[in-house]
């Protein structure tokens, strides 16, 4: 898992619209008809005739409202056997369940449910399976899995280490069904006490549907199933080409890599012998990397006995969780199979930090034998940089010991009050974790404590330090200066993820590429080698596309009422039957128990293009987008610097349910407000369209 996220959790960042709703408050200009004069209407009891697997959940009003099941399909596109195995989380509180049934209680799961797809047997080239995913399962009283939070998902390219002593056998739920093309799909569950082992020869996928919260006002979670949330773990290990879309929402572009496995593992195995030369590889026989976070944090770590293992020291010990290509390949000494964990590349890092920073009287000669500053290889401006970053966590360091002395953590063992020794002090080795990791000390006071976006050091905040992290370390690999010496590299793996493997995936926890998503849809396709099955074959990335964000009109809507209806986005000169883009295309329905205040335009074929929309009333947006958002170099608030040029405002329109120009028309479409935003404390700059024209809610 990420080594920000909580246990158990995955990402969920702060949506965009949430961010920047205030901007543009577009839906429902009026003008069509007014909910207030239309009759109420009955109909059959929420569930009934609901497809299998649907739950009754209480919405904002604690009426009953069925939420319907979402699936997952995963396509095996390469040339070879693959074995899924999804599994859920543990959690303290059950967000989820307490958001569907509106209740405070806790309504904890202890164990983790691992649910195989053709157990031992898996899925050939060639097929796929569609696995159909209640919000969840009820076992008993209070006793739930819930299939919704925090799963992961597992797709291996061997049948090993998938399975755990602490493995039980149970009956999958009736309501978790299986359909499938090319090969059969039996299901086998398991419930565990832990999660998969960290050899396993599989790369490991991240999924979330739906989101819980507490509304204003309100006591109570409410369960908002419209979105489908996922990301690929390469920030911890890279391993196999995984990609992901959504279902039902053919605007979003897949994430991670869409190549035939063997093309990938050449990248691996190259990156080994160049740049990467000495990264650890995990101890296993085929070649599978930790990112740049894990190399430090995972050094030290121990399999279980496995005589399958490769590297297996004499000295009787469980085998080592890291290793180096040179063990695998059996040229290591006995002392070495035990103790070498990284080479040069790892080297390279550690004496970078030795010899550029300076670390006071701490003796650092475990770590590296260069000395400050007379060693330094790099220039005076990166120097700055990295001292800058050490202060700034040397500052958040002093900030988590004040709150110890503020009695404000429960410490290591919970309960005890106490600093864990290892980051009593601030020291080279547990900052360059942190660092790397760019996580706070937060060690024993919650995983929400001492957050770094309220640290500053040497005048400069949060988000100076960050950017500069990102744009001037992290991505340094492209300045000559480091090209012209490879020594100088903050961090080698980012150049494999996003160059050698062609990748906008995550490279780092901060990166300002593709990570975690949150999008509108009713599931997701996971795919192994190539990008058959994806409703959109395109990779996503921030730059190619924008949000269209409404926010609240001016009369309030309710939580449990919808903005927009449906959208849809074409490509002119794309399609030979309608080049101009004509057709009123509008394909992403939107749920109609939800106030979702906007949609994003994410992978589309080229522009221009037109984005349609229907609000609430049934009145049509239709906005002629000329060219993309030209990326942000300098201040945000200049940004985007074609801003004149996106929208063509003689091209926008508004039109009424009867076909009619909306009287408000011209004034919305000369507000439209094309403009770029970083959310929170997330590095990656996104594209948004909004509208300076303030709208009403209801027909006048």
């Amino acid at each position: 898992m990420h080594p920000s996220a909580p246990n158990g959790a995955i990402r969920r960042p702060v949506s965009a619209a949430a961010a920047l709703a205030f901007m543009f408050t577009l839906t429902a200009c009026g003008g069509g008809s007014d909910a207030s004069d239309t009759p109420p209407t009955s109909g059959p009891p929420p569930g009934a005739g609901a497809p299998q697997g649907a739950v009754v959940c209480k919405d904002y009003d604690m009426q009953d409202v069925t939420v319907a099941p979402k699936t997952i399909t995963i396509r095996n596109n390469a040339d070879e056997q693959i074995y899924p195995v999804l599994s859920t989380s543990t959690n303290a509180e059950n967000l989820w369940v307490q958001g569907c049934l509106r209740t405070t209680e806790a309504l904890p799961t202890d164990v983790v449910y691992k649910l195989y797809v053709n157990d031992g047997q898996g899925i050939p080239p060639g097929s796929e399976v569609t696995i159909t995913l209640p919000l969840y399962s009820e076992l008993g009283p209070r006793q739930y899995i819930t299939w919704w939070n925090g799963g992961r998902m597992l797709l291996a390219d061997r049948n090993k280490r998938l399975r755990n002593d602490e493995d039980k056998p149970m009956a999958t739920p009736a309501e978790v069904t299986c359909q499938a093309q090319g090969t059969a799909c039996k299901l086998t569950t398991y419930s565990s006490k832990v999660q998969f082992p960290e050899d396993a020869f599989a790369q490991l996928s991240e999924y979330t549907f739906g989101d819980s919260d507490i509304p204003a006002g309100q006591a109570a979670r409410l369960l908002k199933p419209a979105n489908v949330g996922y990301n690929i773990s390469y920030v911890d290990h890279v391993y196999m080409p995984v990609a992901i879309g959504p279902r039902d929402n053919p605007y979003i572009g897949y994430s991670g890599s869409v190549q035939k496995p063997a093309e990938f593992r050449k990248a691996l195995r190259s990156f080994l012998g160049g740049l990467g030369e000495g990264w650890p590889v995990y101890n296993m026989s085929e070649v599978r990397l930790p990112g740049g976070y894990n190399i430090f944090a995972q050094r030290g770590g121990y399999l279980v006995q496995d005589p399958d293992v490769p590297v297996q020291p004499p000295d009787g010990q469980n085998p080592p969780v890291l290793t180096v290509q040179k063990c695998i390949d059996k040229q290591c000494t006995p002392e070495e199979q035990r103790s070498l964990q990284w080479g040069q590349s790892v080297q390279n890092i550690q004496d970078l930090w030795g010899a550029c920073v300076d670390w006071g009287s701490e003796d650092i000669s475990a770590y590296t034998r260069k000395k400050y500053p007379q060693d330094c290889p790099a220039p005076q401006a990166m120097r700055d940089n990295m001292a800058l970053v050490k202060d700034f966590f040397a500052e958040n360091h002093k900030k988590y010991l004040a709150m110890y002395d503020a009695k404000q953590c429960t410490g290591e063992p919970k309960g005890s009050g106490k600093i864990p020794p290892h980051v009593a002090e601030f020291k080279y080795w547990e900052a360059i974790k942190h660092i790397y990791g760019w996580v706070p000390y937060n060690e024993g006071c919650g995983a929400g404590a001492n957050k770094l976006s309220a640290t500053t050091a040497q005048g400069r905040d949060h988000a100076y330090v960050q950017a500069m992290y990102i744009q001037d370390l992290q991505y340094n690999y492209g300045q000559s200066a480091v090209q012209a010496d490879p020594r100088l590299v903050f961090n080698p793996y980012v150049k494999l993820i996003h160059d050698d493997l062609g990748m906008s995936a995550y490279g780092f926890s901060v990166d300002d590429a593709v990570g975690f998503m949150s999008e509108l849809g009713n599931g997701l396709v996971f795919t192994v080698g190539g990008v058959q099955g994806l409703e959109n074959g395109r990779a996503f990335n921030y730059h190619d596309g924008f949000d269209v964000l409404l926010g609240n009109p001016a009369d309030r809507v309710p939580e449990n009422k919808p903005l927009l209806k449906k959208y849809g986005a074409c490509s002119l000169g794309q399609d030979a039957g309608d080049p101009n883009c004509e057709n009123f295309k509008q394909d992403v329905l939107m749920p109609d128990a939800n106030r979702i205040v906007g949609f994003r335009i994410g992978t589309m074929p080229s522009y221009p293009m037109k984005v349609r929309f229907t609000d609430a009333q049934d009145n049509v947006y239709t906005l002629l987008v000329k060219e993309k958002f030209a990326a942000c170099t300098g201040a945000l608030a200049n940004c985007p610097s074609n801003r004149a040029s996106i929208v063509d405002s003689s091209a926008c329109s508004v039109t009424t349910p009867q076909g009619g120009k909306h009287p408000k028309s011209d004034m919305w479409c000369v507000g439209a407000n094309p403009n770029q935003s970083r959310e929170n404390d997330e590095a990656a700059i996104k594209n948004h369209l909004g509208s300076s024209q303030k709208t009403e809610n209801k027909a006048r």
